[in-house]
Formats: structure tokens, sequence, C-alpha cells
């Protein structure tokens, strides 16, 4: 089992649930006692929000020693609890079963952080750990399903992140069906983003509404509650949803429940004939993407998106953090296939996109990732540029650096603190990249970013992108409303 050192906790269990996430494996991330266990926290989050599998071992003050050690000392599981799917105290004296069953749940969907308070010398842990329930498939619910979905004049599938992760056999389903398709951020490339089917992005708001509003039937195929943005839900069109697990709180009003395992609910996407135009996915695509653009000439999120999506190289994995950049990335970025575009989307959290792109190139090795952030997020993970210096990982870091909190300043008030609440001074990051041993270069404008992005893309570097943010106003406009 290789081992990778990282500068912080949070990082690092960022960096093992993206390479669980794309091994479909468990990944382990360890830390210590006390502030360790406290720094990973916001890890363990967003490895639980995201539904990547995440093992978060924690060192802990053996209970033999609680009496008389208050250093260090924290309820490590009271701490945990809330950001995890489930928490255990293991010891040397653990079955094997039970730590198979707790490594295990972190795999299984909904995928999520599992908490390990090793206590060596801790008696074998007396949690009783149940088998997940068998799914019984409502029989009457399927014929249902399948009735509305024949019968439907403009059925419209929205596609979550459960579904993406169905493998093949998911687009298959969908090309039969032939229906446009709207994906969630985190599912974005289960059709391609530049095919037939591909309407564009599911995030219940404005952007994709028109869409919505066209249709008579909505299939919610595989979506999870976390992913829609929490607005009012105002359609009126019937809602089927197809998930292999419940939810407790679904988020639409649910017409038809259909609880059944992946190929029974591929099944039920069968050919039908409808009244779309031939071309109305592809239509909603380009009409979204042209509200997006503005008029202005200045180098600003747009032409950053756009020269970038032009120069990347094929089997690339892209990262992108949270700030206001991601709404000129994800509706424009060009997406093959499921989870080669990864962010953070049920706990949307800064500092997600360095880290994942290291989790995401040791996960799939030899091949280029490239990861877009904001100035506020490249902050928070500075450090771990030389974890990437380190390792010679083949990362791209492009920085979209206005020195401003954009997302919260177009929110901010007037009396909500002024800018001083949301800006920064200029950093200068291609300097700390070169000091962090990667290369490093300043771009000013498309033609110097095109030839900053022809260099080699097996190697560790850094673009800064001086940008000019006046674009991110009509952006969350036409995106949020």
């Amino acid at each position: 089992m290789r081992f990778v050192l990282a500068h912080g906790e949070t990082a690092a269990a960022i960096m093992a649930s993206t390479y669980g996430r794309l091994t479909s494996q468990p990944a382990p991330v360890v830390v210590t006692r006390g502030p360790g266990a406290a720094s990973v926290a916001n890890g363990a989050a967003q490895a639980t929000l995201d539904r990547f599998p995440l093992v978060v071992i924690t060192d802990t003050v053996p209970a033999a020693q609680a009496p008389w050690v208050p250093h260090q000392r924290l309820d490590q599981r009271a701490m945990m609890a809330p950001l995890v799917t489930m928490s255990a105290t293991v010891a040397d004296a653990s079955a094997d079963e039970d730590l198979s069953h707790l490594v295990g749940r972190a795999v299984a969907w909904p995928s999520g952080a599992v908490h390990l308070d090793f206590d060596p010398s801790a008696p074998s842990p007396t949690e009783a750990f149940d088998a997940p329930p068998l799914t019984v498939v409502n029989i009457a619910a399927m014929a249902e399903a399948r009735a509305a979905m024949e019968t439907a004049d403009r059925p419209l599938v929205l596609v979550g992140f459960e579904a993406a992760l169905w493998g093949p056999a998911l687009r298959s389903a969908l090309e039969r069906f032939g229906c446009p398709v709207l994906t969630t951020y985190q599912a974005i490339g289960s059709v391609p983003t530049e095919g037939d089917l591909n309407a564009g992005l599911f995030t219940n708001g404005a952007l994709e509404r028109d869409m919505l509003l066209q249709a008579d039937l909505i299939v919610a195929l595989g979506l999870d509650e976390v992913e829609p943005i929490p607005l009012s839900w105002s359609l009126e069109a019937a809602v089927v949803r197809l998930s292999t697990v419940p939810q407790e709180r679904p988020y639409l009003p649910i017409a038809v429940d259909v609880i059944a395992p992946v190929d029974d609910l591929l099944d039920l996407l069968r050919p039908t004939t409808t009244t779309w135009p031939p071309d109305a996915a592809s239509a909603s695509r380009s009409a979204q993407r042209g509200a997006l653009r503005t008029s202005s000439t200045a180098f600003g999120p747009l032409q950053l998106v756009e020269t970038a999506a032009a120069a990347v190289p094929d089997h690339l994995t892209t990262t992108v953090d949270a700030g206001a950049h991601f709404l000129a990335i994800m509706p424009n970025w060009p997406v093959a296939e499921p989870l080669r575009l990864l962010i953070s989307n049920g706990l949307a959290t800064m500092g997600f996109a360095v880290p994942a792109a290291i989790g995401a190139a040791l996960a799939r090795p030899g091949q280029p990732v490239l990861a877009l952030t904001g100035d506020g997020g490249l902050s928070m993970v500075l450090s771990e540029l030389e974890t990437i210096a380190r390792l010679d990982l083949p990362i791209t870091v492009v920085v979209f650096n206005d020195a401003a909190l954009s997302l919260i300043e177009i929110k901010q008030r007037a009396d909500h603190g002024g800018r001083q609440a949301v800006r920064y001074q200029q950093v200068d990051f291609a300097a700390i990249a070169r000091a962090s041993g990667l290369d490093a270069t300043v771009v000013v404008d498309d033609d110097e970013l095109t030839a900053a992005l022809a260099g080699d893309w097996n190697r560790p570097r850094l673009i800064d992108a001086r940008i000019d943010p006046a674009d991110y106003p009509h952006l969350i406009r036409v995106t949020r409303g």
C-alpha cells in the first residue's frame, strides 16, 4: 500500500476520497489524535456529502489512559458522528469481518466517510453491525413507472450521481430510451456533453428551466437529494424516481418511486415514441450556452474556459473548485464520460480542486489532470503544490485570479462589510508555485494562455490567469435567476 504524505489533513482526505471514487475502492486517510482529527473534519464532510468513499483512521488517547491524560483528548467519535456514515472504535482485537463491514460501508451507495477510532489496547468492539436490508422490488411500482413513460409525450431524464456510477449500461439504456437528458454536476458525462441526447445540466436553477417546462414527465434516474440547488420545486410534470436505495427526504414530489437493482431500473428505459423535435436536446444545450455569453472582449472567466477547453488533451481528468468560476466551467466544459469532471457539489467546499487533482493523478497514473481553481480556494491548499512537485504528477493548475471571493462579492449587500470582506491584495501564485517546485507562468490574455497550455501536460505546472471578473454577475443571474 502506497503512503502519500500531504501537508494538511483536509487536503489528504480529499486526495484519498477522490482516489476512492475513481477506483471504486475504500481509500484511507490516517491522522493523529486531537488536532489531526479536528483538522480532517472538512475532508470527511466532503466525502460524505459528495458521496466519495473514504476511511478516516484516527489515533486516539487509549481508553485505559483517558482518566489521567487530558492532553489532546477529545470525544472524536462524537465529533465525527455528524460527518460520517458510520463510526466505530477498532483495536488489535477487532475481528476481520467487522473491519471488512466497516471498510465496505464506505463504498456502498450512498458512499461516504467511515470513521475508525484506533485504540490498539481496547477490547474487541461491542458494536453490532447489521447487514444492509435486502431490496424488495415493488412490481406494481415498476409497472406504473413503465406505463407513465410509455404514455408520456415528452419525457425528460434527470441523471444523478448514483446513476453515473452504473457503468456503460447506463449510456446504452439512455440511448435506447432516446429522450433528452439533463445531468447533475456530478453526473456530467453520463451522456457526452456534445452529443445528441445531452440537453445541458440540471441544477434546479434558471438555466435549464425552459427545457423542464416543456416536459410532461420527469424521470429522475439515480438523482440524489443532495445534488439540486435547494430552491422550491414548482414544476407540474409528474416525477418518476428510479434508484437502488430509498431516500428519507426525496427532494422532488415523487409520483412513482421505484427501488430496484440497476438492471431492473435500466430495463424500464425502453424505446419510446415522443413529440420531442429530433434536435431538442442539442438546441436546449446551445440556447443555454448562448445565454451565458456576454459581449465583453476582456480576458474573463468565459474566455479562459473557451480557450482552455480547446487546448486540453485526450484522457484528461478535470477538477473544479467551488467559487464563481465554476458557473463558467460547468455548462461549457466538454466531457465524454462520467468521472472525468469532478466537483464538490454536496458540500461545495473551497480547496477541493488541487487535492482532488492529486487523488485523480494517483488513481489514473500517466494521465494528465487539470485543476481549475479560484484564488481563494488555492490559497487554502497552497502547501499541496509541493506535494504535486514532490510526486512529479502530471497536473496543470489554472488559477482564476481576480483577487476576490467573487461569488460572495456578487451576493454581498452594501451593509455586509464592503470590499475588505471579499477582496485580497494581488498574489503572485506563479512565484509561489515556482518556489514549490512547479513550472509556472502568469497569463493576462487568450494568446498567452494558449501558449502556456501548449506546454508539457506530463509535468507539474501552474498557470496564474489574471482575469477580469466582470462576467460573473451576468453568469449568476442566468444560471440561478
